[in-house]
């Protein structure tokens, strides 16, 4: 059996300084600021690819569109500390960074094109949240035809409910999609 690792890379979604505000809605409870960091340092040990995901609005608010239409208050705008990575997962040199301003990773950004530049046939998604960016992300993932995997415990959702609801709608999507921190970390890079 080929090894899942190989073609892969891994999506940090979302991991900002506004993930601790009050401006989105987080679930308590969740493990995702505890096994994100270690998602991330195998990905690195493995000399894997990592690309960063943010989302930053313009200060004008003219690229929100129809996302204050729902729950979330105004967040993550350009020039505020939100902009910035939290520190416990922040990228370092030779990591890649995409910034969107729509919750799919996908869209509006040149991520497909870097994925497809690299090689990269599967994605491993952590950060939040789940049910929102996660998801919109895993599904245009599978639109464009790649695998994905979604590390169900470095993932947060709004709640407790839709974060489970997520994780379902996405093993729907691709049997196997879903897998745990300890999961990841027993797979190996054989080059």
């Amino acid at each position: 059996m080929r090894n899942i690792l190989e073609n892969s890379a891994l999506l940090v979604i979302d991991i900002q300084n506004d993930m601790e505000s009050d401006a989105i809605p987080v679930m308590e409870g969740g493990t995702c600021m505890l096994n994100s960091p270690k998602i991330i340092k195998h990905f690195r040990e493995l000399e894997l690819p990592i690309i960063q995901v943010r989302e930053l609005h313009r200060a004008d608010l003219s690229d929100f569109g129809r996302e204050l239409d729902g729950v979330e208050k105004i967040h993550c705008l350009e020039g505020t500390s939100a902009e910035e990575f939290h520190p416990s997962t922040a990228p370092i040199e030779g990591e890649y960074i995409i910034t969107k301003r729509r919750y799919s990773a996908f869209i509006g950004t040149d991520l497909d094109l870097l994925l497809r530049c690299k090689g990269i046939k599967r994605v491993f998604l952590i950060g939040g949240l789940t049910d929102v960016c996660v998801r919109f992300t895993a599904v245009d993932a599978h639109q464009h035809d790649y695998y994905f995997n979604v590390v169900s415990d470095s993932v947060i959702g709004s709640s407790q409910q839709a974060h489970k609801m997520a994780l379902k709608n996405m093993e729907y999507l691709q049997t196997g999609a879903n897998m745990t921190t300890e999961q990841v970390l027993a797979l190996n890079w054989d080059k």
